[in-house]
């Protein structure tokens, strides 16, 4: 494998050994400390659901749910849709409840002195149960980032509100602001994984941790809000360039304050959910974006990943097709547009897996667990015309996507299997 390595992915391998080695001590013990509030949330037995509007936050078991339903009606007044009401209890909770925590951690460290357990606690407490808290704060980054009208009723759709999750919510889970408003909204979704998309996938085979690893450079830098910087400049978008830096400005200028106040806080309150973002956030978007169809590689339908009945699906995220094709469309309709479309998604044999999620994908894909993705994958073209693929063929269509590349020196349009 490292002798099928060019020089340029050497040293991105080595920039991305780095990024792991400083992060993975740190996310570990909060990611699995999250899996494991999850596991005592539904008493380690089945599997899981959060889906749709349900706000998995601080309480056990089904609390956290019941009280984002009870509270709808109250909260629905808030909001253009009343299916957004849950976002006031997501607001209350990660604008409000989190930087209190944020604070009174600060109070305690600045009088005693830095404790390992009580920042350990606040992450876990901060990303929620299987990060769930972490998935809704960037899910609503990004539906915001879309939303240039905002998701507020009137009065209360302000410049301030609308960008709330972006701009301060954001900060505490380390969102460089202006990464989804622009970077994300405006260069990801006007090349869709292509050569000139700053996050882009498609010029290293996803089914490699290696190629994942060599990949975390480039998604620091987007999330640094670096190369989408230089992409504007470079197609002299300079306003929105200057939004670019201005965002980051924003962000450095708050880390500074409190690294001015206690650097070690500073750092392991702030600068760690930074490396979260970085790890987890390219996880997620290699999986949603870990296919092509080898012979089209601007096939929507297999670049962007589907998932059915998905036990995370969080706002229809797992619509990822619709959302490339619709950005600002909200998420109740989704499934909607899917069925819109659903010929296409037979036509195309559109990379569709059940009862799955993003994180399971990833650890499929970089794993080469081929037969396990196969039998999660969902043969649309077989199940409504009757031509229906053995396994083997299954292993090998996704074994052709997942090494298919769409520019760089392995791009390639052999026919994939049919």
């Amino acid at each position: 494998m490292f002798g099928l390595l060019g020089v340029k992915e050497h040293l991105e391998l080595v920039a991305g050994l780095a990024i792991v080695g400083v992060a993975a001590p740190f996310i570990a013990p909060v990611v699995l400390s999250a899996i494991i509030w999850e596991g005592i949330d539904r008493g380690f037995k089945g599997g899981f659901v959060r889906s749709g509007n349900e706000l998995s936050g601080v309480l056990l078991g089904g609390v956290a749910p019941w009280f984002n339903r009870a509270t709808n009606d109250f909260n629905a007044q808030f909001v253009k849709r009343r299916e957004d009401g849950y976002m006031i209890n997501v607001l209350v909770l990660q604008g409000i409840a989190v930087p209190a925590a944020f604070l009174g951690c600060y109070v305690y460290t600045a009088a005693h002195g830095f404790s390992v357990a009580l920042c350990w606690a606040y992450h876990v407490f901060r990303i929620g149960p299987y990060f769930m808290n972490f998935a809704y704060c960037y899910t609503l980054c990004h539906k915001e980032g879309h939303s240039a009208r905002g998701l507020y009723a009137a009065p209360y759709n302000t410049p301030l509100l609308r960008n709330v999750f972006n701009w301060w919510v954001g900060l505490f889970f380390g969102v460089m602001p202006a990464s989804f408003a622009f970077g994300h909204s405006i260069n990801h979704h006007r090349y869709n994984n292509g050569p000139l998309d700053v996050v882009t996938t498609a010029d290293k085979p996803r089914d490699s941790i290696i190629h994942w690893i060599c990949y975390l450079p480039r998604w620091t830098s987007y999330a640094l809000n670096l190369s989408s910087t230089v992409r504007f400049i470079q197609e002299g978008s300079y306003h929105v360039a200057l939004q670019m830096v201005w965002g980051s400005v924003y962000f450095w200028a708050w880390y500074g304050i409190w690294a001015y106040l206690n650097p070690t806080f500073a750092a392991t309150y702030l600068l760690y959910p930074f490396l979260e973002n970085v790890i987890l956030l390219a996880c997620v978007n290699w999986s949603w974006h870990a296919f092509i169809n080898p012979s089209d590689p601007e096939d929507e339908y297999v670049g962007s990943v589907t998932i059915l009945d998905g036990p995370i699906n969080v706002l229809n995220e797992d619509f990822h097709v619709v959302h490339h094709q619709y950005p600002g469309e909200h998420w109740t309709a989704h499934e909607t547009r899917a069925r819109k479309h659903w010929e296409k998604y037979v036509e195309h044999r559109a990379t569709c897996f059940r009862k799955t999620h993003a994180f399971e994908i990833f650890g499929m894909v970089v794993s080469r667990d081929y037969h396990t993705l196969a039998r999660q994958f969902v043969d649309l073209r077989g199940e409504q015309r009757g031509d229906a693929m053995t396994h083997q063929q299954k292993v090998a269509l996704l074994q052709s996507r997942l090494r298919a590349c769409w520019w760089g020196p392995r791009a390639t349009r052999a026919v994939p299997p049919r």
